[in-house]
């Protein structure tokens, strides 16, 4: 049973975290045209090509928290924590330039989703 919670919370995260990277984080900026270097440099207000983007670490650990659903529990906790870490970094950066006020839905789309993956990865049993 709780294999079964843990796979339906997996799923839902994963489906509000890749709702929120294509939906406006700030300023009707997507989370897909962020750049990657927001992360470590500081919000900017630039716009990055998809492989330099926030879609980068986000479908990385999509993909790991995807992968362990099926393999091995942690993976899957990689791949929440990365999710997690990368959402919450970049909210973290954000309020030396942003309002939290000025944070738009996809943003909190993709950080629900992130920790609803992380919550599932710890719910999971060790072997199924």
């Amino acid at each position: 049973m709780r294999a079964l919670i843990s796979w339906l919370l997996a799923l839902a995260g994963l489906a509000a975290t890749a709702y929120g990277t294509f939906h406006p984080w700030y300023e009707d900026r997507l989370g897909s045209t962020l750049p990657l270097s927001d992360l470590f440099s500081g919000v900017q207000r630039d716009t990055a090509p998809v492989i330099s983007s926030m879609l980068v670490p986000l479908a990385l650990g999509a993909l790991l928290a995807l992968v362990g659903m099926f393999r091995a529990k942690g993976l899957m906790q990689l791949g929440g924590i990365l999710l997690v870490v990368s959402t919450g970094v970049w909210v973290i950066r954000s309020q030396d330039v942003i309002d939290t006020s000025e944070l738009q839905i996809g943003l909190w789309n993709a950080l629900f989703g992130s920790l609803l993956v992380l919550a599932a990865s710890i719910m999971r049993p060790g072997r199924l």
